[in-house]
């Protein structure tokens, strides 16, 4: 059986939408939906059931190293 989980909010960052899932047992695990796109959606998870808002802040910082990397490849020299 697989584990057990519930959605508990979703969070917007950037036009990116976060899910939230806690997973029964402990820990949470996020995922990651990029804004217009039907790519599969990046996953962050931990295994620290105090530890949303670490990883709440890791998936926000993902997204911006990754805007901040696109902005920078269409500069031109």
């Amino acid at each position: 059986m697989g584990r057990r989980s519930l959605r508990v909010r979703v969070v917007n960052h950037r036009h990116y939408r976060i899910e939230v899932f806690d997973e029964i047992g402990g820990g949470w695990r996020l995922l990651v939906h990029a804004p217009g796109s039907d790519a599969r959606p990046e996953v962050l998870r931990n295994h620290v059931p105090n530890g949303l808002e670490e990883l709440l802040a890791e998936a926000r910082e993902r997204i911006d190293r990754r805007l901040h990397r696109d902005v920078g490849m269409t500069e031109l020299p």
